[in-house]
């Protein structure tokens, strides 16, 4: 069901590259501009070939827009010191896509009427009217039939990156539940607070006037900050008197390592309570005041709170080396020309 659904929301969005002899469908649902604009890039010269089928210049410049989410407010250019690279990015698009819908077709695999029937749905219902549709898909493609092929065709690369690349990176829980007892170490949550802070920048070798002026400030919201009953009348404090870029956040650092902190600022934070406000500590570049508002102590981790995101890790890991192997394994035999 998983991956259906996926296919279905790759598909109608169509970011999967849909390429061949007349050009890539446009990514979204496209507004009547958009339209009249892509209505008037001709197919163009063939600028490359992938095993005998052709690339034209319309099929690069479409995907180019792609890949430049900022397109449209540029003009319906891609600005000169983006060129170079959205176009070679692009090409290499479309090769890839060429060569995992060839190597689908070769393998055998089809779209089912199921699914092709829930891909045309949704892709209908983006457009305001069944005209509304219609009219986009001859415009672009000369015919219904013409786009729905290349939206079926989208489906059929979808499949193949799921079967290679998606399943052949998955964990199993057995071997989640293997990684973690092998690795216990790595998941210890070391002891933590929620902290927030009033500092004031010392620059490197400060003059005496710097110095005096930093420790003026801090001693005056130093009682401040020590009367401050709750969290945000701290961080009203540090909105005041703070420096740093948590000023905005009322100090608010939310929860932290201890071992992160810098060395002073660690010891201090270790012996303090929660509710509690520390004196000015001297820190680099800095003299701070801390609130703690909570702790947490160290904790080694149980296997079901860390196997969603170890599960992400790997796996997105795994996708990344499994496209690499596969973009190279797809081209070692191709013959594919760049014009």
């Amino acid at each position: 069901m998983k991956t259906v659904c996926k296919l279905l929301l790759v598909s109608v969005s169509l970011s999967v590259g849909l390429y061949g002899q007349t050009g890539p469908v446009a990514s979204h649902a496209p507004s009547p501009a958009s339209v009249s604009r892509s209505t008037v890039v001709a197919a163009g010269k063939v600028v490359a070939s992938v095993n005998g089928i052709t690339v034209t210049q319309r099929d690069l410049q479409e995907q180019m827009e792609r890949l430049f989410p900022y397109y449209s407010i540029h003009g319906g250019n891609v600005p000169e010191k983006y060129q170079s690279e959205i176009h070679d990015k692009a090409l290499q698009q479309i090769i890839d896509d060429e060569l995992m819908y060839q190597a689908a077709q070769k393998g055998g695999m089809t779209v089912t009427p199921a699914i092709m029937a829930d891909v045309l749905k949704q892709a209908r219902s983006r457009f305001p009217s069944s005209a509304a549709y219609s009219g986009y898909a001859k415009a672009q493609y000369g015919s219904v039939q013409a786009f729905e092929k290349r939206i079926r065709r989208a489906v059929l690369i979808a499949k193949y990156q799921d079967r290679e690349v998606v399943e052949k990176s998955k964990f199993s829980d057995a071997k989640l539940r293997e990684i973690y007892d092998n690795n216990k170490k790595r998941f210890v949550r070391p002891e933590s607070v929620w902290l927030q802070t009033i500092s004031v920048n010392v620059p490197n070798n400060p003059s005496q006037e710097q110095t005096k002026m930093a420790a003026e400030r801090m001693a005056e919201a130093l009682p401040k900050a020590k009367a401050a009953k709750n969290h945000d009348d701290f961080g009203l404090l540090a909105e005041k008197y703070s420096e740093d870029d948590y000023r905005v956040m009322l100090g608010d650092h939310k929860w932290v390592h201890l071992v992160s902190l810098p060395e002073p600022l660690a010891k201090a934070a270790a012996a303090m309570k929660p509710g509690s406000v520390s004196d000015i500590i001297s820190a680099p570049g800095s003299l701070v005041i801390l609130r703690i508002n909570e702790k947490r102590l160290e904790k080694q981790m149980e296997f079901t709170e860390v196997a969603p995101s170890l599960r992400q890790q790997l796996e997105d890991g795994g996708r990344k080396e499994r496209a690499a192997q596969l973009r190279t394994q797809l081209r070692k035999n191709a013959k594919i020309e760049v014009l």
